[in-house]
């Protein structure tokens, strides 16, 4: 589970600098990852094994997420300033 967690984790920071269409791809890695990753990690802890995997999972689905969703605030923001219209016209 740490492996798979991670690599969610690093497929959710790769497509989180994807503008647009990686957010769609970025959310749902992050989502699946995080928790795989913090039962990997819960499993390691309780075995007393290396958490490396684990802890990276953990990292990278959180920036994945943390990227991802401030990318889209950023393009809702940017959005709603430059669709005003000048009551002149």
């Amino acid at each position: 589970m740490n492996i798979v967690g991670m690599v969610f984790g690093i497929l959710a920071c790769i497509f989180a600098a994807i503008p647009l269409i990686g957010a769609f791809i970025a959310i749902p890695c992050a989502i699946v990852g995080f928790p795989l990753s913090a039962v990997g990690f819960q499993q390691k802890k309780k075995a007393g094994k290396g958490k490396g995997m684990a802890i990276a999972g953990l990292i990278t689905s959180t920036i994945g997420l943390v990227v991802a969703i401030l990318f889209w605030v950023l393009v809702i923001a940017g959005g709603e300033s430059s669709t005003t219209v000048s009551a002149g016209s």
